[in-house]
């Protein structure tokens, strides 16, 4: 059974906690910048699994604005749910990504080379 995406985050870091917990550190949802291109210093994603089973590959698609141009791509990243109540949370760290653009910034979620989600970043022009 395919998982479903629970929740994606933006921030600029994600530290495991030892309680096997995640903390997420400068969440976000938009980004300023004075001038284009930026370069976001610290950057990550943390996508959280649930209601599956199996071995899963995700991969994580970034593109312009106007999804002419693929600017980055994430490896693929491998996780495996045991039964549908189990969460998975997948941490993907993209420091230096560069936004050549003011705009909203698409992210394709992949499964098994497959979309199933997608979410927008707005980086905006100070």
């Amino acid at each position: 059974m395919e998982p479903v995406l629970r929740s994606f985050l933006f921030c600029e870091s994600v530290v495991p906690a030892p309680s096997g917990k995640m903390n997420c550190y400068g969440l976000f949802s938009d980004l300023f910048a004075a001038q284009f291109p930026y370069t976001q210093p610290r950057f990550s994603l943390l996508l959280s699994w649930g209601g599956g089973r199996g071995f899963q590959v995700q991969v994580v698609k970034m593109l312009n604005p106007a999804k002419t141009a693929l600017l980055h791509q994430s490896p693929e990243m491998y996780f495996t749910l045991e039964d549908e109540s189990q969460s998975a949370h997948v941490q993907i760290d993209m420091n230096q990504i560069v936004f050549t653009e003011a705009g909203s910034y698409i992210f394709q979620i992949m499964l098994h080379g497959r979309q199933v989600a997608e979410h927008r970043l707005n980086v905006h022009q100070l």
